[in-house]
């Protein structure tokens, strides 16, 4: 059988969005508001790069954004927006950033997920360590009263990770945004007043 994309998919193909996700982002920043204009901006797991076509239109000409993935993010050419061809788990990730933006970010972005193998616990569990990996870099990378918007899958480890968040911020939600494929045990994070050292 053919794969029949869903109104998400044929929405992102009409609009110009890489991929369906787009709309998941753009749900959560009409409900809490994750962009300003002139925002600096790092997209954790870019690829394709519909994350970051949202950020750019958000933050306008005087904001900045940095993708991170090990496949490249198929945006184009654009002078507020420079990409990295790395994994998250490189020792030498935060330093690369800071040679194209010495500042903390005012947000961070992960849409990150690991390849999935069908078994429930296995996923959950790869989705916790890269989601604890992530959170270790929110913490070096962004400003103080950032914001930080991070996928999970929902398991019994997520209650530790909202924890984590609480403790480094002053309002934590989990929201499932209606653009999230049906049955999908995919959850976002969206984290709001970094308490960071950073000014």
């Amino acid at each position: 059988m053919a794969y029949e994309p869903d109104k998400w998919a044929k929405r992102a193909k009409e609009e110009g969005y890489l991929a369906r996700s787009a709309y998941k982002l753009l749900a959560l920043d009409r409900e809490f508001h994750v962009f300003r204009r002139g925002d600096l901006v790092l997209d954790l797991g870019s690829a394709p790069g519909s994350w970051v076509q949202v950020a750019l239109k958000k933050i306008g000409e005087r904001g900045f954004v940095i993708g991170v993935d090990l496949e490249p993010a198929k945006v184009g050419t654009s002078v507020n927006f420079a990409f990295l061809r790395k994994d998250i788990y490189d020792a030498d990730l935060e330093s690369e950033l800071k040679k194209i933006i010495k500042k903390p970010f005012d947000a961070v972005l992960s849409d990150v997920a690991p390849n999935t193998t069908g078994q429930k616990d296995v996923d959950q569990w790869r989705s916790h360590e890269l989601t604890l990996r992530v959170f270790g870099i929110v913490k070096n990378e962004l400003k103080k009263n950032g914001t930080a918007v991070v996928k999970v899958f929902e398991g019994p480890d997520t209650p530790e990770i909202i924890l984590l968040f609480k403790e480094s911020f002053k309002r934590v939600s989990m929201v499932k945004p209606e653009a999230s494929i049906k049955g999908s045990k995919e959850v976002y994070i969206v984290a709001k007043g970094f308490k960071s050292i950073f000014t």
